[in-house]
Order: structure tokens, then sequence, then C-alpha cells
């Protein structure tokens, strides 16, 4: 039986060996996993703080921009602008029953509903024009 012995020490190490990788494999996985969630973290930590510089740039030069942000500030400005406008459109619409006004981008979309034609009813074969009409050999060899 000596042999039998070997075979199932030969199993159990092979198992405590996968067992093993098993618990490695999962504790790195687990790491990753945490160090891809702190990432992210960062990152939007990261996106607050540029948020706030340029909140804090435009709100300290938006009268007199220079360089590539005097575009950028225009942007910012024409935005407001359109968002004070819907803003009030949304404030007037609550109050009245108005009908809203359409918008200067294009997007305005009319209907206009017509009844439907009636479908032409299909044309009816008279039996004398079925039997005018040549028939094909039953049994062509």
């Amino acid at each position: 039986m000596p042999s039998f012995r070997n075979t199932v020490s030969g199993v159990a190490g092979k198992a405590k060996g996968f067992a093993l990788f098993a618990a490695n494999k999962t504790k790195k996985v687990s790491r990753i996993a945490k160090l891809n969630i702190e990432i992210t973290s960062r990152r939007e930590t990261i996106k607050r703080a540029y948020s706030e510089i340029g909140k804090l740039y435009y709100e300290s030069h938006k009268d007199a921009p220079e360089g590539f942000f005097i575009q950028l500030c225009q942007e910012i400005d024409v935005s407001m602008e359109a968002i004070a406008a819907m803003e009030a459109e949304i404030a007037r619409l609550k109050m009245t029953d108005e009908e809203p006004e359409a918008s200067d981008d294009g997007a305005a979309i009319e209907v206009e509903i017509t009844e439907e034609p009636e479908a032409p009813a299909e044309a009816e074969v008279s039996e004398a024009e079925a039997a005018a009409e040549p028939e094909a050999p039953a049994d062509a060899e």
C-alpha cells in the first residue's frame, strides 16, 4: 500500500498548492480592485480641483480674459445666457397656459394631420377576362 499513500500524499500536496494559488490570486485581484477604486477616486478629486480652478479663473478674469481663455469664457457666457433664457421660459410656462415658442435652433417641428386616402380596392378580374387569358400548359415536358 505504499503507492496508495504516495498517491494520497501527492493529491493532498497538489490540493494544498492549488488552495494557496487560489488564495494568492484572490488577494491579488482584490488588491487590484481596491487600487482601481482609489485611482478613480483620485481622478475625481483632480477633476473637481480642475473645475474649481477654472471657475475661479473665470470669476476673476471674465471681464478681461487673455489668450485661449477668451474663447472659453465666451462659450461660458453664451451658455449662461441660454440657460437663463430657458429658465425664464420654464418659469413663464409654469405660470401661464400659453403655447411654447419654437426655439431659434431650428429644432421646431410642425405636424400636419391629414386623412389617409382610402386604399384602392384590388381589381377584380371578371370571369370573362379570366377565361380570355391563355392558360399555361399543365404538363409541360
